[in-house]
């Protein structure tokens, strides 16, 4: 036995010790989530009720991003409702902290049982319920609040149906996706109610944009897929209608572009050198959101599948003109009367950037509208 594992020692000392590393991370990594998950506690599947009994609002309330806005959402929401909504924050957890949060937070409490809406997806339920000390011996009500862009069952989800009493979503169509599945608990549409600040500093002056221009604004994030956002798109309408005019101006807002190298390459040569096109890349606290949103005139979503839509659905809240894809989850509030809903055709999901990249999936291939012909001083008013 002993020259088996005077063997097997000189075999691993010959394997340089970067790899060595990583090899003892893919073997140490699964085994601690499996040990995690283990010690997480089954759900209750009976809801809680009374004052005494905690709720909480689990989620990104750091992260500028829609899934964080959501979190505040619901919050906000809960609070208007009547209720005593407890925030707890877990933007540290997974390494998402790029801003404060609006609304006050406070650690997990210790109760035994309470109901909890968790606003994260289900591969980061696990995780979640085990940092916020959802363990053996406690009993919580645990609401998945689920968000998808795609119209198929994201492959894999299913494995955390067991750790939710059940799942809410933003949107009919994210509802559909999720209810697909035969095993699915119950899976109730939600929606993202959207609460436009009392006092907005839409002072272009803030974002570098210049006064009695026309200016456009379209948005992404390069965790979420440029491919799906589809900023290229806008671009492509942008340059066709109004390149080297300088009445007119797009500004491409984007955050984490430096996390992914082949979508900011792909983005700038998209831009090029056409002069009246602004990349802006960087996280905004939520009032700086709100006073972009304010201090442009249009804002041009020709996405290829959305969740829900959060900045579309600010957008037509602020009474601003929104041009957008006539499909997937802003379709719940998206109407003639209150947007320019562009025609699209179904077409296989592909992702250069890998993120979306199922076979059987598909999503929006948008016709570039012709700006020219959109009067934006038109702007419809929100329903």
């Amino acid at each position: 036995m002993k020259p088996v594992r005077s063997l097997t020692l000189f075999v691993w000392n010959l394997i340089p010790p970067a790899a060595r590393h990583q090899l003892l991370l893919r073997i140490i990594n699964p085994a601690k989530r499996q040990i995690r998950r283990s010690m997480i506690a089954h759900p209750s599947h009976e809801k809680t009720s009374g004052n005494k009994s905690p709720l909480v609002v689990a989620g990104l309330f750091r992260t500028a991003s829609g899934i964080g806005e959501g979190a505040r959402s619901t919050y906000r929401s809960l609070v208007e409702a009547g209720e005593k909504p407890i925030a707890v924050c877990l933007s540290a957890s997974f390494n998402l902290v790029d801003m404060e949060s609006p609304v006050p937070l406070s650690d997990m409490p210790d109760d035994q049982q309470g109901t909890i809406i968790l606003q994260l997806n289900s591969p980061e339920t696990p995780k979640a319920l085990y940092d916020l000390g959802l363990t053996r011996g406690k009993s919580w009500y645990v609401i998945g609040f689920w968000a998808w862009e795609l119209s198929i069952f994201p492959p894999g989800w299913d494995k955390n149906f067991d750790l939710v009493s059940e799942i809410w979503t933003p949107s009919t169509f994210v509802t559909q996706s999720l209810a697909a599945h035969p095993r699915a608990p119950l899976v109730t549409t939600k929606g993202h109610p959207v609460y436009v600040p009392e006092k907005i500093d839409g002072s272009r002056a803030l974002f570098g944009l210049p006064e009695g221009k026309t200016v456009y604004l379209t948005l992404a994030d390069a965790l979420s897929s440029l491919d799906r956002k589809n900023p290229f798109a806008a671009i492509e309408a942008f340059k066709r209608s109004h390149a080297d005019d300088p009445d007119y101006m797009l500004v491409v807002k984007t955050r984490n572009l430096r996390r992914n190298p082949q979508a900011e390459q792909d983005l700038r040569k998209a831009i090029g050198d056409t002069p009246n096109i602004m990349l802006m890349d960087r996280s905004l606290t939520e009032a700086q959101k709100w006073g972009l949103l304010k201090a442009c005139d249009c804002l041009l979503s020709l996405h290829r599948s959305e969740g829900f839509g959060l900045p579309i659905a600010e957008a037509i809240a602020l009474g601003k003109h929104v041009i957008v894809t006539a499909w997937s989850g802003n379709m719940d509030f998206c109407t003639p009367r209150n947007a320019t809903l562009v025609d699209y055709e179904l077409v296989p999901c592909k992702d250069r950037y890998g993120r979306y990249e199922f076979p059987d999936a598909v999503w929006a291939e948008t016709e570039l509208p012709d700006l020219d012909q959109i009067d934006l001083q038109g702007s419809a008013s929100s329903d």
